[in-house]
């Protein structure tokens, strides 16, 4: 939510009907947006989402956690049971990205990430820079040799990591720009079906452990 919408600040004003019906005839993703644009049409017509408050974002993303129609379908909540889902609401929105979380496979007490420092023997074929697969995984501790600051990361050693540079796609040398780099667990990787980008995942997670250290 922080990171879609500021804190449900801004939840954007465009007419979710019309973006999708709009972006169903751009070719590029027209099987997609048809896709979402008849699952919103069942959800109006069953009486699961109110039309009049259908406003969102240009590609056709609504609320608080900004949820596509087939996540609505999927994973929203009527939390506060008035027999509607009303994602701008945080009872139904907060419940829902929690639902949303927890069913694509979120494991509790188990981190996101670990920022690390790299030894410079580290093979490039490692270093993700990608968000559309994490390639090259590993158990953490195959990595041992080229972290420096190994010692540092409290985890299970046999959990399966992959290496992240996420400015690797802006620095034109990748082999001696080995910073900033992270290695990022299962749990980061489920913030990336949300929104496949590297900065993304790694905000959302730093986010979420700011938050919990406040509690």
């Amino acid at each position: 939510m922080g990171i879609e919408t500021n804190f449900g600040t801004y939840l954007g004003k465009m007419d979710i009907l019309s973006s999708l019906a709009t972006l169903s005839f751009d070719k590029r993703r027209s099987k997609f947006f048809t896709r979402e644009l008849l699952t919103l049409l069942k959800l109006v017509d069953e009486g699961k989402v109110n039309i009049d408050i259908l406003f969102g974002s240009w590609a056709g993303a609504v609320g608080n956690f900004q949820f596509m129609p087939s996540t609505i379908k999927n994973y929203a909540l009527d939390y506060d049971q008035n027999n509607i889902i009303e994602l701008k609401k945080f009872e139904d929105s907060f419940a829902s990205a929690a639902n949303y979380i927890n069913k694509i496979g979120w494991k509790k007490n188990t981190p996101c990430f670990y920022k690390i420092k790299l030894k410079k023997n580290i093979p490039t074929k490692y270093l993700n820079k990608s968000a559309k697969k994490l390639l090259h995984k590993k158990k953490l501790n195959d990595f041992k040799k080229y972290i420096v600051n190994f010692n540092e990361i409290d985890t299970d050693g046999n959990l399966q990591v992959a290496i992240i540079t996420p400015d690797g796609d802006i620095v034109e040398n990748i082999n001696s720009n080995l910073s900033p780099a992270y290695i990022v667990f299962d749990n980061y990787e489920l913030i990336l079906k949300w929104n496949r980008s590297l900065r993304f995942a790694l905000a959302v997670c730093t986010l979420k452990d700011k938050i919990k250290n406040e509690i």
